[in-house]
């Protein structure tokens, strides 16, 4: 990485309006629960706890050189995806190590173990944005693999780490509101820089990373269906504040990714049939029959378009993808779904 991209990195927190006002956001929040007695506590655990997750999908969207998606309400959820909140926990079990290790072994042990959590950290996190497994991102064998990848970069995230650590620690002498703005932009710009580090390697694309333990069905399928669950969560916090175009780019996108992205198209129809608005299943609709018919797979497109006929008569697919479904209807034999797409 060349000096100016690095710098960039470690900007990139205050150039870009994406990470700027969430930033700015979960900084004045703080600085309101510090001033809020036992409920401001209660309010600090729900915005560490939004930040966390927020500060992950940094790190995962500069790792694929892309730009994180906008914050929702869903962040400060205890429900939804809970690896995005294991960094915390990676702190936490970092200190104990350490302080057990100084208890046993004195000042020399705690050391050299600080030497190698501070080494292993950001290597940790990466595998935690690859494979979004907390196990993994214990694995040594996985940490160790992504340090003889990247290590000849990852050196720069330990370097920076503690120079934030200094910054951090001397910004106390600061106004405790420019103090806490600078620490935690200087999380902003760790997060950011690892990101930025490991971009350039493709990690997402590789299998470099080894598997978890294998699962039987029922863990596997109760695993995919949490994952689904907070995708959705994810996505409804982005329709319900007018960007339907997000919260399905969001969806799309999982489906992809989803290993059964068949059952994931039936499965998120179905949900959102569940909703209030039904609306928005309509909408999302389009797309699954655009799919279906891509597929050849005649039956589901035609049973999706005649549900939602059922909900609004006016329904119809889009406009590019009517040919194909009038064809459809026709193979299948349904001559008068056929002729209703005709008249439409």
């Amino acid at each position: 990485m060349t000096p100016a991209k690095l710098f960039q990195a470690v900007l990139y927190p205050l150039t870009s309006s994406a990470v700027l006002v969430p930033l700015i956001v979960f900084w004045l929040l703080t600085s309101f629960a510090a001033w809020g007695g036992l409920l401001g506590l209660f309010l600090l655990a729900f915005v560490l706890m939004a930040t966390v997750r927020f500060l992950m999908m940094v790190l995962e969207a500069r790792a694929r050189g892309r730009e994180p998606e906008t914050p929702g309400i869903e962040f400060f959820s205890l429900f939804g995806d809970g690896w995005n909140l294991f960094p915390a926990a990676l702190i936490v079990l970092s200190a104990l190590l350490i302080d057990v290790t100084g208890d046993n072994f004195g000042i020399v042990g705690a050391t050299v173990v600080s030497v190698i959590v501070c080494v292993a950290f950001p290597a940790s996190l990466a595998v935690l944005a690859i494979t979004r497994s907390p196990l993994q991102s214990i694995n040594p064998v996985a940490i160790a693999r992504l340090i003889a990848r990247c290590g000849g970069t990852l050196w720069i995230a330990v370097a920076f780490g503690q120079v934030a650590g200094w910054l951090a620690f001397l910004s106390n002498e600061l106004p405790s509101l420019l103090a806490s703005f600078v620490q935690m932009y200087l999380y902003f710009a760790y997060f950011s820089l690892l990101g930025s580090l490991i971009e350039p390697y493709n990690l997402f694309e590789e299998v470099g990373i080894p598997a978890p333990l294998e699962k039987d069905d029922a863990e596997i399928s109760g695993d995919l269906e949490k994952h689904r669950v907070g995708v959705l969560g994810h996505a409804y916090g982005f329709i319900s504040r007018d960007n339907r175009e997000g919260g399905f780019r969001h969806i799309l996108g999982e489906i992809d990714r989803d290993p059964d992205p068949v059952q994931a198209w039936a499965w998120y129809f179905g949900k959102m049939l569940d909703w209030e608005n039904q609306q928005h299943a309509l909408f999302f609709a389009q797309h699954y029959i655009r799919d279906a018919l891509q597929h050849g797979d005649d039956i589901v497109a035609l049973k999706v378009i005649m549900r939602c006929r059922l909900i609004d008569e006016r329904f119809k697919p889009a406009r590019e993808d009517m040919p194909a479904a009038i064809e459809a209807a026709e193979r299948q034999g349904n001559t008068e779904l056929a002729a209703v797409l005709n008249r439409m």
